[in-house]
C-alpha cells in the first residue's frame, strides 16, 4: 500500500488528480492522505508525485520489524514435507 512521507509532500495535489479512485487520496493539513481501504494500489500517485513523497509499502518504517510484509514465510512450510500416500 502506498504511504506519504509527509516531510517531502508539498501539498500540490497532483496525486489526487491522477488517482483513478475517487476519494482514495485527499488533502489533510496541506498534505496528501491515502485511504488504503479503498486504494487499488495502481501506483499512479507514485508516478506523478514530483517530490517522490508517495512511497511503496516496503519503504514504510512503520512496518519495519513487524511480521507484516517483507515476504517472511510466504509460501514456506505449507506442503514442504512429502508424505507417503499410504500414511493417510
Amino acid at each position: 500500500m502506498p504511504w506519504v512521507k509527509e516531510d517531502l509532500c508539498k501539498g500540490c495535489a497532483i496525486c489526487v488528480k491522477a488517482c483513478p479512485v475517487e476519494g482514495a487520496i485527499e488533502m489533510k493539513d496541506k498534505k496528501a492522505y491515502i485511504h488504503n481501504e479503498i486504494c487499488t494500489r495502481c501506483g499512479k500517485c507514485m508516478e506523478v508525485c514530483p517530490t517522490d513523497a508517495i512511497r511503496s509499502n516496503y519503504e514504510n518504517p512503520a512496518l519495519r520489524g513487524s511480521r507484516m510484509g517483507g515476504g517472511r514465510g510466504m509460501g514456506r512450510g505449507m506442503g514442504h514435507h512429502r508424505h507417503d500416500p499410504g500414511e493417510w
